[in-house]
């Protein structure tokens, strides 16, 4: 058994490997384009780490973001003739909800369980089981988010080809979102958009509660064949010159490494492309990725009588932002904030949120209690 913990972000464009020791201390880092590949990428990646480690990765937890994960709700409620220990019950009606899900969606998996509230003798309300009391009533909210069953299937063979085993598989944005929410303790309503390579995905909380989730295939990949069909580039330099492109100062800015290093912005020089034109195309897509994110959402359209509402830019794509960009989003929110993650960060989330009494590891009952355990359940939909 390894004495390390290992964890791999699956992106996109490519993957990251963060090995930590049993202090929680970061020991190694990797990151792998996926230039064939998952499979053959993913061998690359772990082989590399084991040579450094000189030990064999048996298990894994993985991140792994999709436009394909969706958001469930369900509320339940359990009455009794008599006081009833809260933890027992608390425990049971999670399993219970778990199982419900699971049966009518018996097509998806469940990635996350949010507890949302807890509701006790129909009017005191809890953010957290912490003593154990007698209780007549209780109500859970809770909250799924979901992905389908042969998606993770896919993803969990490429990693078996490599003998690697799943120890648990996370949306990544969730994890990344549900760390810096931790950093901002707030009452208002906060808004996270983490934008990817080829998806975004926004999170609105409420008074600290889990609101709205929504995962859109639109990410920093368009913004590039954007830049390539308006300015004529190829994809190769219109992803060099987005990446490369000076967002606090307005201009393009490259170091060489070497004097022999082709100057990936020259088309850009040669063809006399305007700055601004440049920053009118980037600001453009990433409008409409906060829009399509979030302006479905019952939310904004209360946003106007809020005192404060926070709009927080994770991801890839949050490297493109400054305070000098003009969005229209900007106009509506009190407070713009734009987190420039390293690459490091995202596995280093990953395990903190592993350990975190925010994971749950249901292990689903082969036996349930029949569904009469619930004397009134309501309020199941999805989103």
């Amino acid at each position: 058994m390894n004495n390390f913990n290992a964890v791999i972000d699956v992106g996109s464009k490519n993957l990251k490997l963060g090995v930590f020791n049993n202090k929680d201390e970061s020991i190694y880092f990797s990151k792998q384009n996926i230039n064939d590949t998952l499979e053959k990428s993913l061998n690359i990646l772990v082989r590399d780490a084991e040579k450094y480690l000189s030990s064999h990765i048996d298990d894994v937890v993985v991140l792994y973001d999709s436009p394909k994960y969706y958001s469930l709700e369900i509320s339940i409620k359990k009455v009794f003739d008599y006081n009833t220990s809260i933890k027992k019950i608390y425990n049971n009606l999670i399993h219970e909800a778990h199982f419900l899900i699971s049966q009518n969606n018996f097509k998806d998996q469940i990635i996350h369980l949010i507890i949302n509230n807890i509701i006790v003798d129909e009017n005191k309300t809890l953010d957290k089981i912490t003593d154990d009391f007698k209780i007549k009533s209780l109500i859970l909210e809770i909250k799924f988010i979901c992905l389908n069953k042969i998606l993770i299937e896919n993803i969990t063979n490429k990693f078996k080809n490599n003998n690697l085993k799943i120890s648990n598989l996370y949306c990544t944005s969730y994890v990344k979102i549900f760390s810096f929410k931790k950093q901002l303790i707030s009452k208002d309503y906060l808004f996270f958009i983490d934008i990817g390579f080829e998806r975004s995905s926004s999170f609105i909380f409420n008074d600290c509660k889990f609101e709205f989730f929504k995962s859109i295939p639109i990410g920093g990949n368009n913004i590039t064949k954007d830049i390539s069909k308006i300015l004529k580039l190829s994809l190769e330099y219109s992803e060099d010159l987005k990446i490369k492109f000076n967002r606090s100062e307005n201009d393009i800015s490259f170091i060489k490494n070497s004097t022999n290093e082709k100057n990936p912005f020259s088309e850009t020089i040669e063809k006399n492309i305007s700055i601004d034109l440049l920053k009118q195309i980037i600001e453009a897509r990433l409008d409409e990725i906060i829009e399509l994110c979030i302006f479905d959402s019952m939310s904004i359209k209360n946003l106007n009588s809020l005192s404060k509402h926070k709009l927080i830019i994770t991801g890839g794509g949050s490297r493109l932002l400054s305070n000098n960009y003009n969005l229209s989003i900007n106009k509506i929110f009190t407070e713009f904030v734009s987190y420039d993650e390293s690459d490091s960060l995202v596995c280093e989330t990953g395990l903190n949120y592993h350990k975190s009494n925010e994971s749950f590891h249901i292990k689903t009952k082969e036996k349930l209690k029949k569904l009469g355990f619930f004397e009134n359940f309501f309020n199941l939909f999805s989103k």
